[in-house]
C-alpha cells in the first residue's frame, strides 16, 4: 500500500541537472530516454508533462521500458550535457534543433535520437499511442 502512494504522488517529470548521469541509468536499466524539452510557462508543456508523462511515470511498467526527464530550455542553470561538460539549456536545444515546446526527444544514453521526436503537443487522441510507438522502436534501436 505505501509503495502505491508513492506512485500515486508523483506530479512532475523529473527535471535533469546531469545528462550524463541520466544516459548512464538508462544504460544500467537497458532502456531508451524521453527527454521533454518545454518552457516554464508552456501552457502545452504543462498538458504534456500532466496528462501524458506524469500518468506513465505512475505507471510501473514504464519503469522498465523508459527514463523520462525533462530540461527547461529557457532555464539559465547550467546542465551537465551527456559528455561531461556544462552546458546552458538554449544551446542544448539549439544543438537538438529544438525550437518549439514542449519537444519530446527519444535518445539513446549517449543523447543520440534514435526515434522521430515529437514537436508540439499535436492531436490528443493520438499523443499516448505516438510515444508508446515511439519508445517501442527506441528500444528496438538501442537493444
Amino acid at each position: 500500500m505505501l509503495g502505491q502512494t508513492a506512485w500515486a504522488d508523483i506530479d512532475h517529470v523529473k527535471m535533469s541537472a546531469n545528462l550524463q548521469k541520466d544516459g548512464g541509468l538508462a544504460a544500467q536499466r537497458g532502456v531508451p530516454m524521453v527527454l521533454m524539452v518545454s518552457a516554464e510557462e508552456c501552457p502545452y508543456c504543462m498538458v504534456m508533462e500532466s496528462d501524458y508523462l506524469v500518468p506513465m511515470l505512475r505507471n510501473r511498467a514504464y519503469d522498465s521500458m523508459v527514463l523520462i526527464r525533462k530540461i527547461h530550455l529557457d532555464s539559465f542553470d547550467e546542465i551537465i550535457d551527456f559528455d561531461g561538460k556544462e552546458i546552458a539549456p538554449t544551446d542544448l536545444s539549439q544543438r537538438y534543433g529544438v525550437w518549439v515546446t514542449p519537444t519530446l526527444l527519444f535518445l539513446n544514453s549517449e543523447g543520440e535520437e534514435v526515434q522521430k521526436r515529437m514537436v508540439g503537443l499535436g492531436v490528443r487522441d493520438f499523443v499516448s499511442d505516438f510515444i508508446d510507438q515511439s519508445i517501442a522502436a527506441a528500444t528496438k534501436f538501442i537493444q
